[in-house]
């Protein structure tokens, strides 16, 4: 990567600057050889998650939620970037180490990789908008204090989503222009000695190899136009989401604290199971969220600081940090893209009982229901058989026996019906 009048960022004559290049290419030596596994575990764990994650945002009785829309979008994109970059690393990493009868290189796979490379870019950039557009509903739903508005509508949240699919594709295009395919100078394939002593290819036999290199679009006027690029997606795609999401997740966290302090002095209400309950289960969507947001953090904003840096000094940053860091920067969008599942599963009651519908057989689900209804039936009979002293002096220990409220109604994790008593969250 060479750009004429390009400004260097590091400074090769100092001892500090030598010792720490040697310490990023003995980091990327120990790495690169396990990052095709680990890539591939990751993948296949991820278009596997993701894909029983579309299933259950898709169940009725969770679409109905703005949130989860806007989640189901996330990983329709997640799942079109492992499966891209699957197919990359067994082809250009894995298949790679050993000696196969086919070039890797050849004009049609470097086709795929550009292709891959935009799409991957495109995609991501897109679950990056989708999780500030998320942020955005959240913070709007819990500003409202009208039941049913159209921040909460799965309507409006389609809407909101074709429009970032649209515009985030459109700033992408630029991307296709950047890079173009051409033989590789002075090297050519030759089949393993193994493929000619088998006949699948007479010997002397070679094939041309081709590579990537800038444009001339690109790399004219000192590589302005890739510069450009450069820049849009350090700002647009990185920085300016991570900033709004920074600030929207500020504002989320101080309405979960505003809100426990509005719950704690309700205590007229507070003995209402119902509203606790409810109250509950709505302070722990917008706890889910904020984890949600702070994964998309951690894992661009560094990315962001990258991209800008290699817009100003392109030549050092291309080679020593992207060189060495390359592979960790693909890790951490992959573990980006193959988190919310977990999340989900761990933060949330009603997608575990959810998912569990989805994944089990009817009979068995039903089965197991009733094995769980029978257990807690036996369990409540035995506590009513406990003396009231001793039911407060286990409450005290951190058992708590108080009946279960009798009520079968579900509502969606972001929805906000009608409550007993106010809601501390939906009251200015």
């Amino acid at each position: 990567m060479e750009c004429p009048n390009d400004e260097p960022f590091f400074d090769l004559n100092a001892n500090s600057t030598r010792a720490f290049i040697k310490t990023l290419e003995a980091f990327a030596s120990f790495y690169q050889p396990i990052h095709g596994v680990i890539c591939v575990f990751l993948c296949a764990f991820g278009l596997l998650t993701n894909a029983v994650h579309i299933a259950v945002l898709s169940r009725p009785s969770m679409r109905a939620s703005a949130v989860n829309c806007l989640l189901t979008a996330v990983a329709v994109c997640d799942v079109g970037t492992m499966a891209s970059y699957l197919v990359y690393i067994i082809h250009f990493v894995i298949r790679k180490r050993g000696e196969t009868c086919s070039p890797t290189f050849t004009h049609g796979w470097m086709q795929f990789l550009l292709w891959h490379v935009v799409l991957s870019i495109t995609l991501h950039t897109t679950s990056l908008w989708l999780a500030v557009a998320m942020a955005f509903l959240r913070r709007m739903t819990l500003r409202v204090a009208r039941l049913n508005s159209r921040w909460q509508r799965p309507e409006f949240a389609w809407k909101v989503t074709l429009a970032i699919y649209v515009l985030v594709f459109i700033a992408c295009a630029p991307n296709t222009l950047v890079h173009e395919i051409s033989p590789f100078d002075h090297e050519e394939w030759h089949p393993p000695p193994k493929c000619i002593h088998d006949g699948i290819f007479p010997a002397n036999y070679s094939e041309i190899i081709y590579t990537f290199k800038i444009s001339k679009l690109a790399s004219n006027n000192n590589c302005r136009f890739f510069k450009l690029n450069i820049w849009m997606l350090g700002v647009v795609f990185k920085l300016i989401p991570c900033i709004l999401l920074f600030f929207l997740s500020i504002g989320l966290m101080l309405r979960l604290r505003e809100a426990e302090s509005k719950r704690r002095k309700l205590t007229n209400c507070s003995s209402n199971g119902l509203s606790t309950k409810k109250t509950k289960t709505t302070d722990r969507t917008t706890a889910m969220l904020i984890v949600i947001l702070a994964v998309f953090l951690i894992t661009e904003l560094p990315q962001g600081i990258i991209c800008i840096m290699t817009a100003i000094y392109t030549h050092d940053m291309h080679n020593f940090i992207y060189a060495h860091l390359g592979d960790m920067l693909d890790l951490m969008s992959l573990l980006n893209s193959s988190v919310n599942f977990v999340l989900y599963c761990v933060m949330s009651s009603r997608y575990r009982k959810t998912f569990w519908t989805v994944v089990l057989p009817a009979s068995t689900y039903k089965w197991f229901i009733s094995r769980a209804n029978t257990t807690s039936n036996f369990a409540m009979s035995h506590v009513s058989r406990i003396p009231s002293t001793n039911k407060k002096r286990a409450g005290a220990l951190g058992h708590d026996y108080s009946p279960l409220p009798q009520n079968n109604n579900t509502t969606p994790l972001a929805d906000t019906d009608a409550l007993p008593c106010p809601d501390p969250l939906l009251n200015e």
